[in-house]
């Protein structure tokens, strides 16, 4: 599925993926192949952004494994009290993707 994303959109989303792939990271593990498919996609589209949009193609697995895991940090933000500028961007994202 083709999906025009907002600059804010795409860098909040990599944001999200590129922190779990950290947290991955540190526990000597990786992140599942998906969520890494999912980061490199959002990280090009970001370094190929035209103005305020970008164009990005997502399979279904895709787009659902990158909902799942920006509701699940949205979650978390919102019991710790920690919701911030990125929020409406990444929840923006989410309704756009289908989650």
């Amino acid at each position: 599925m083709r999906l025009e994303l907002t600059t804010y959109e795409v860098l909040h989303g990599w944001g999200v993926v590129n922190n779990s792939a950290d947290w991955h990271a540190q526990r000597n593990g990786r992140p599942p192949a998906a969520e890494q498919a999912v980061g490199d996609l959002l990280f090009s589209a970001y370094e190929c952004q035209t103005n305020t949009t970008t164009t990005v193609e997502f399979t279904d697995d895709e787009r659902a494994s990158l909902a799942e895991l920006i509701s699940e940090h949205i979650a978390t933000w919102g019991r710790r009290g920690q919701e911030n500028a990125a929020t409406p961007h990444l929840r923006s994202l989410v309704v756009k993707l289908g989650g």
